[in-house]
This record gives C-alpha cells, sequence and structure tokens, in this order.
C-alpha cells in the first residue's frame, strides 16, 4: 500500500501512546498597532520575528496577505535572517490622514509541515496640521496651461490643489499684480469680468499664487497661463469716403447711394452715425441711403451738402466695425414743382370706418405763388383697387375696410395708393403723394359655438379619453382665436384651452349621474387692437354618460338559514332570495353551484324549492343540513359580474302516521338505483424537488459512510502494536472490552484471566461513533481504545 499508510499508521500510534508532536510557528514580537506620520513618505514601518518549533526551522516564509484598504504602499516583509522581518514604505508614498487614517495590513507565517499563523498590525496614520501645496505646475513653462482669448468673463480656468490643507482658513492671493486674473477665497483662478482684450491675446503669463492659514503657514504653487489669440474677422470699407449728386424735389424714400463692407461673414449692419439728421435714413441690411423727406433747397437750403458718416459692424462682434464719409450733394432743379403738405400722406384708421368717411385733406401750392389751379386725382395703382377716392383734396374711403381676411393680412393690414396732383400751368407739372393708411383691426364679431351640443362617453372611459371636439368659430382675424374653459367647478371633464378638445378628468358613474351640463366659455384673442375687449360667448353642452356593466349583483342579506321539515310540500317556496343589481336593464339569473347533495333543492327564479328527501335507510340517506351557494349572475352577455349568496337549510326528518287497513297491497318491485360511495385516502406527496434532494443526500451519506469501512477495515497494523495497548487492565477499564465469542463457558473464573488469553492484532474505527477499537482477528475480541 505504500508509504501513505506506514505515515498514517506511524501517526496514529503518536497519538494512542506518546501524544501529539506539535509543529508551531509564532510572531514573537509583532506590534499590536503602530502609528505613522502623514508626511512619511518611505522607511521601516514594523519589526518582527517570527519563531518556528519545527525540528528544521529553516526555510518557512512570512508573506504579507491582506491591506484594508487596498493601497500598494506597502512592500511585503523583507526577510533579515535569524527569522527578522521588516515592513517598510515604497518610496514615494502620500498619505492622507483625511482620507485613510488606519491600514490593516495581515501577515502570515508557514513552518515546515504545513503548519502556519496569521497575525494582523493595525497602521495609524496621524494627521499633520501643515499647508503644503501641490506643486504641479511648478517648472511648467513648456507646458502652460492654454486658454483661448474668447474665453467668457469670470470663467474658472485653475483652482489651486492643496496636499494638505492645515488647519483654520485659508487666504489665496497671487504674488505677482500685474496678472489680469482674479482669485478668490475657495483659490478659484477666474477670467477678468470684461474677458481677454486683444492686446492681451498671444501673451504669457507667469504668477506664484500664495496660500496663507491662520496660523501664519504658507505655500506658494506656480501658476503659467499664455492667452491663445481667436481669429476675428475685421470690417472693412473699399474706400474712406463716397461723393454723391441728387436732384431736389424728386420726392421721399429715392435711392441716394449704397454703401458695402467687406467681412463679417455675411453678419454686417449700417448704421448713420453722424449727423442726428432726419432727411436721410439708410437700410440695415442692404446699406441702401434713401431720403426720407423731399429734398428742396428753397425750404431747406442746408441741404444743399450733407456728409453722413456710416458705420459698418459685425452683429455677432459689435466691436469689430469701420466708418466712411458720404458726401450728399443736392443739385437745383430748374422748373418749380408743386409743395405739398403733407409730403406723405400717413394715417391709420379703424376697419368700421363708414364709406364716404372724410379724412384729412392734402394742402399744395405752387413755388412761384402764382394763381394756378391744382387737380387731385388718385392713381389706379392701389392696393387693394378703388380703396379710396379724391373730392378735391379730401381723402375719403371708397370701400368697406375689412381685415378679416386673408388677403388683407398677407397686406399687413397696410392700403397703399398714390394722390396725384396736377397744376394748370404750362408746362404743366405735376407731383406724387404716397399715402400709406393703417387699417387696425376692430373686433367685430362674437364666438359662435360649434353646431354639436351633445356627446356621449361610456362610465368606464379612462382618464384622459376624449370626448368630443366643441370648438367655436371666430369670423374676425385671426381666425377662430378662441381660448375655452369650463365654467362649472368639477373634476369629470376638463377641456382644451386652445383646440376645443374635452377630455375625460375624474371617474364616472353611470348609477350616479347619467348627464353632465355644462357651460363652455369661448373668449377670443388678439381680435383688437386693442387687446383688453376681447368677446366671450357661452354654449351649453350635454355630456351622456352611457351604462356599462361594471358592478356585481348584491344579496341582502348574503347569507341565510331556513329550517324546514321533511314532508314540507314540494310545490312550497323555502325561501326568496333578495337580490338587486344598480345597473339598469340587467337581469339576474340564479343558479346553485354547491352543496345541493343529491339535487334535492332547484331554484324558480329567486326562489328555492325542494324535491321530495329521502331518509330511508335501506335507501339514500340524505344529509340533514345543506350549505347551498347560490350564484346570482346579472347577465347573459359580457362583460358578466356575479356574485355568490349562502343558503344553509336545516331539513328535520318527519313520518306521517297512516292508518291501517285490510286491503292487500300489492307491492311493486321498484329497481333501486346503486348507491355511490366515497372514500377519502390520505396520502403523502411531496414536490418533486424535495425526492430529488433526500435521494441525492441519502446517496452522499452512504458513499461517505462505504468509503470511512473500508479505509479503516483494510488498514492492518503490526502485531507489536498490540502488546502496549494491555498494559492497564483494571476493573475500571472491563467496561470498555466487547467479546464477540465467549472464550469460556465457566463464569465463575476470573474475567480478567479470560481477557488476557486474547491476542489483539488490529485497531479500526467504529463507523457509527467514530471511536477507536482494538480487536483480535482470530477470536473477535475487541477493546475499545
Amino acid at each position: 500500500m505504500g508509504f501513505g499508510w506506514q505515515f498514517h499508521l506511524s501517526l496514529l500510534l503518536a497519538i494512542c501512546t506518546k501524544g501529539v508532536i506539535i509543529i508551531a510557528v509564532e510572531f514573537m514580537d509583532l506590534p499590536r498597532t503602530v502609528e505613522v506620520e502623514e508626511s512619511m513618505t518611505t522607511g521601516v514601518v514594523a519589526s518582527f520575528t517570527v519563531n518556528c518549533t519545527a525540528p528544521s526551522s529553516t526555510g518557512f516564509n512570512v508573506s504579507l496577505e491582506s491591506i484594508n484598504p487596498t493601497v500598494t504602499f506597502f512592500n511585503s516583509p523583507n526577510a533579515l535572517g535569524n527569522g527578522t522581518f521588516q515592513v517598510t514604505l515604497r518610496p514615494g508614498t502620500a498619505l492622507n490622514a483625511r482620507e485613510v487614517n488606519q491600514y490593516t495590513l495581515v501577515f502570515k507565517a508557514e513552518c515546515p509541515g504545513e503548519s502556519s499563523v496569521t497575525s494582523q498590525v493595525y497602521i495609524h496614520v496621524k494627521a499633520e496640521d501643515i499647508l503644503e501645496c501641490d506643486n504641479t505646475f511648478l517648472n511648467t513653462v513648456a507646458r502652460p496651461l492654454l486658454v483661448p482669448e474668447n474665453v467668457p468673463p469670470e470663467a474658472v480656468i485653475y483652482t489651486v490643489e492643496l496636499k494638505r490643507r492645515g488647519s483654520g482658513n485659508l487666504t489665496f492671493a497671487f504674488e505677482n499684480d500685474s496678472v489680469p486674473f482674479t482669485i478668490n477665497s475657495v483659490g478659484e483662478v477666474r477670467v477678468p469680468a470684461t474677458g481677454f482684450t486683444r492686446a492681451q491675446a498671444g501673451k504669457l503669463f507667469q504668477t506664484y499664487i500664495v496660500v496663507r492659514g491662520n496660523d501664519g503657514r504658507s505655500c506658494r504653487s506656480f501658476l503659467v497661463v499664455q492667452v491663445q489669440p481667436v481669429y476675428h474677422n475685421t470690417v472693412n470699407f473699399t474706400e474712406s469716403s463716397k461723393a454723391v449728386s441728387v436732384l431736389e424735389n424728386q420726392g421721399p424714400f429715392q435711392t441716394v447711394t449704397r454703401v458695402h463692407a467687406y467681412g463679417g461673414e455675411g453678419h454686417v449692419l449700417y448704421q448713420i452715425v453722424s449727423p442726428g439728421t432726419d432727411y436721410f435714413t439708410i437700410d440695415s441690411v442692404t446699406g441702401e441711403i434713401k431720403n426720407t423727406y423731399n429734398l428742396d433747397l428753397d425750404r431747406n437750403p442746408g441741404l444743399a451738402h450733407t456728409l453722413l458718416e456710416v458705420r459698418a459692424y459685425n452683429m455677432l462682434h459689435p466691436t469689430d466695425s469701420a466708418t466712411i464719409i458720404i458726401n450728399i450733394t443736392v443739385q437745383r432743379w430748374n422748373l418749380q414743382g408743386l409743395v405739398c403738405h403733407p409730403a406723405i400722406y400717413v394715417t391709420e384708421i379703424p376697419e368700421t370706418s363708414p364709406i364716404g368717411m372724410s379724412l384729412t385733406p392734402v394742402s399744395c401750392v405752387h413755388k412761384d405763388g402764382d394763381n394756378i389751379s391744382l387737380q387731385y386725382q388718385m392713381e389706379n395703382s392701389q392696393i387693394p383697387p378703388y380703396s379710396f377716392s379724391m373730392e378735391n383734396n379730401m381723402l375719403r374711403v371708397n370701400t368697406t375696410l375689412d381685415c378679416d381676411s386673408a388677403a388683407m393680412a398677407s397686406f399687413k393690414f397696410q392700403y397703399q395708393a398714390t394722390i396725384l396732383v396736377t397744376d394748370s400751368g404750362s408746362p404743366q407739372q405735376t407731383t406724387k403723394i404716397p399715402v400709406l393708411v393703417t387699417v387696425s383691426r376692430v373686433n367685430e364679431y362674437m364666438p359662435e359655438c360649434s353646431p354639436r351640443f351633445s356627446s356621449s362617453i361610456p362610465e368606464n372611459a379612462a382618464f384622459g379619453s376624449f370626448v368630443a371636439n366643441f370648438s367655436g368659430t371666430d369670423r374676425d382675424y385671426p381666425f377662430n382665436n378662441i381660448e375655452y374653459s369650463i365654467l362649472q367647478r368639477g373634476d369629470a371633464f376638463y377641456i382644451s384651452r386652445r383646440t376645443g378638445n374635452l377630455y375625460v378628468l375624474g371617474p364616472l358613474d353611470y348609477e350616479e349621474q347619467t348627464t353632465y351640463h355644462l357651460t363652455i366659455s369661448l373668449k377670443d384673442l388678439d381680435n383688437d387692437a386693442n387687446s383688453l375687449l376681447p368677446k366671450i360667448n357661452f354654449c351649453n353642452i350635454t355630456i351622456n354618460v352611457l351604462n356599462v356593466n361594471d358592478e356585481a349583483p348584491v344579496c341582502t342579506p348574503a347569507f341565510q338559514q331556513h329550517t324546514i321539515y321533511s314532508t314540507l310540500a314540494s310545490n312550497t317556496n323555502i325561501l326568496t332570495l333578495q337580490c338587486h343589481d344598480n345597473e339598469e336593464g340587467s337581469q339576474l339569473a340564479y343558479t346553485i353551484v354547491g352543496g345541493n347533495t343529491n339535487e334535492r333543492f332547484y331554484m324558480q327564479g329567486s326562489t328555492l324549492f325542494h324535491k321530495i328527501f329521502s331518509y330511508n335507510r335501506d335507501g339514500i340517506f340524505d344529509p340533514l343540513i345543506y350549505e347551498l351557494l347560490v350564484e346570482v349572475t346579472d347577465s347573459r352577455s359580457t362583460p358578466r359580474f356575479s356574485t355568490t349568496a349562502t343558503v344553509i337549510v336545516y331539513v328535520i326528518p318527519w313520518t306521517t302516521t297512516v292508518p291501517t287497513t285490510t286491503m292487500t297491497t300489492v307491492t311493486k318491485m321498484v329497481s333501486k338505483m346503486p348507491i355511490i360511495l366515497h372514500r377519502t385516502e390520505e396520502y403523502w406527496a411531496p414536490d418533486p424537488w424535495f425526492v430529488v434532494v433526500l435521494t441525492f443526500t441519502g446517496i452522499l451519506l452512504l458513499l461517505a459512510l462505504s468509503l470511512l469501512f473500508w479505509q479503516f477495515c483494510w488498514r492492518k497494523a503490526p502485531r507489536e502494536i498490540s502488546q502496549p495497548l494491555l498494559q492497564s487492565r483494571g476493573k475500571k477499564s472491563e467496561r470498555n472490552y466487547v467479546v464477540t465469542e465467549e472464550p469460556s463457558k465457566d463464569k465463575g473464573k476470573d474475567y480478567n484471566e479470560v481477557l488476557s488469553l486474547h491476542h489483539f492484532d488490529g485497531c479500526a474505527q467504529d463507523p457509527v461513533t467514530g471511536q477507536y477499537y482494538l480487536y483480535d482477528s482470530s477470536s473477535g475480541a475487541r477493546r475499545w481504545v
């Protein structure tokens, strides 16, 4: 059987005779707790000695099993010889007591023979109130902090990092005050409030950030910031000045000139900077310069020469701009024309102005002052046509002014026309007066209700279900711009304020309320120049709740008890169930679904009847107590709801006495129905998983017992081990002897002499108790160890 069984046998002999040889290992002077300073970065943390009691202590091993929390700060134990070990910190370790103030180190020592022991040491990190900066930016001139020129004002570009904060409040300041940055009380470096200027773009700023504590300690962190320039599109004119000439008396809104600036990527706008004149205007997008009034040198000689300073700028960057000087010269017109007031006819009237209403008259005179008759007429270029007419010099309304049309909305509710004034002189002089009449909207019409005034919704409609659309109409522009609301305060329905869609808000119950009468408020919006004058109309609508079968019948009472005699006539009703259903039109159906033994009871409508009972011992014997379950159904179609009523009927057997007669009675044999007896047998049916687990556990137990029995039955010891086991044979130990065969029938002899005749040549273990015993293979005698 090899070396293994001899080793186990020797070990068993050592246990049985001489005791156990203990091979142990122990930590001699391992400290329980070690305190280290927070500033410690390398060095010895702990020293200890390991002692091994094995015959040969060479080759034992000491290892660092675990560190909690897990870090890489500590090296594995370093053997110094003679069982002495040291634990050191790795170089560059950064301990921080505010993050972790204690580490648990578990060591394991192993001796030859697989004997090992573990022990642990608590490394306590002692916090130091020392202010120390994290000099991440020291010597970083080659890689400064890059900040773009267009960074938002007051943006945080850097935050001072502290390796150790120290105690008390801290103050942050720049050692060099010439830097454009600011720093707050928490060490955040921010961009100036006005942002970076173009002059600062591309520059490199270097400074020290000084951090001071209340205890007078301080540290410095070096900061290097480079402002990166951002490219800007500049706006430029191709020329610095421009000279133009125009004729006088050409009327207003004549194009004088046009300017154009380059750059800005299509975001250039134009404006007249000076002088502040009302005679000229510029289109901010196209740069087209026009005269706003008729240029008349007789009335205003100062218009002969005008210098306009025009500025072009980028709308996204207003500081990117350029200017140009426009020299405008107004030349005289040789022929004297007509002067009209107003030169441009601009007015505003409501759309309800009647036909023929007079507006402000137009007054025109000849420059020469000659008494020449003037003729006023409307040109045919009116928009819309024939909106106005002229009577002498009076402008009148010629047609209905209607803003409630899509065509007028496309014209922005502005009527355009031109008055042509002609004199009777020779040569004939004419002038034109542009007419611009803005028609203001008037809220004329009342909102009208939808022709649909009723709708239906089932009572089981969910929250948010659509009921109907009750949108109204409004003929005022903008069309149908109505706000809806429900006047009644309730929680059954709600209406969309803009669309007029009605939705379900709360639960509906046909049994509580079948009809809802709602008043809807219709208020038109933005139909008048004065938004404070809306028109409100009220519409009455009806919501019918449709009945849905959603309630079960109710029986009162749901549990009844009745006592009858068995001789009660079968056509006599026992009881009538009082059941009702809140649903309209429901038809209740009654059915006995349980407890009707031998079918002795039946229902006719809601009334309970019985059949003839049998209490004959030779035949079917009916029970004396019936627990009837009557199912009450409310409908023959789905959805269907039902309830169950319980009726307990106590039957008292009763016989009727019949007088004896001499008449011979012929008994007709009637075949009896067989009696069906039911017998309940109880059996145990465990779940399948339990059977599988029980079977698997039994198999494992049998395998373990078989393996244990085989191991000790085939393990034979040499005959020499039986001699030491018989050294002590007192009366006290006689109870441990078991003799399987009786060696002698003479009971009077000393029992110790009989036992001394046995030769124990084997040792085994009892498979049930696990106790060892010696046995004689020839006689079968056993002795417990």
